[in-house]
């Protein structure tokens, strides 16, 4: 009876384990245009929350560039304009899309030629999440 109640205790342990892990952030379909050295660039993704609980994107990184910030595009008086992010929520059982004309990390002062078939690491800065790494990859519009 104990080694049954014993396998029974850590099979569940291990369950909860597999969901809690299955119940997180996810960041799929990393992607930016071509950009030569010096210049500046978007990056789009789109954020994935299954879970009850929201979070935020506080910002990111990426060795290829200088500076990266959170944007947001929109238009203004028939003028299309960017505003910085100090930061990006995440509701609870959604998905938030960073696409051209939206959201998108702004990469400044891009260090190399990012050319199409290119990668490069972008870690994403949550306040619950911790940093989420993804592999960018440059694509032709």
């Amino acid at each position: 009876m104990n080694i049954k109640r014993s396998f029974v205790i850590v099979l569940l342990a291990i369950m909860l384990t597999a969901c809690s892990r299955a119940a997180s952030l996810q960041v799929e379909e990393a992607w930016a245009r071509p950009v030569p050295a010096g210049g500046n660039g978007g990056v789009f993704f789109t954020i994935e929350n299954p879970t009850d609980q929201p979070d935020r994107l506080l910002s990111a990184t990426a060795p290829v560039a200088e500076v990266s910030e959170l944007h947001m595009s929109m238009m203004q008086g028939g003028v299309m304009s960017m505003q910085p992010q100090e930061a990006v929520e995440v509701p609870p059982r959604s998905t938030v899309r960073f696409e051209p004309g939206g959201l998108h990390v702004m990469l400044i002062g891009v260090r190399q030629d990012l050319k199409a078939g290119d990668t490069f690491p972008l870690t994403l800065h949550f306040e619950k999440s911790g940093d989420i790494q993804v592999t960018v990859t440059i694509k032709q519009p």
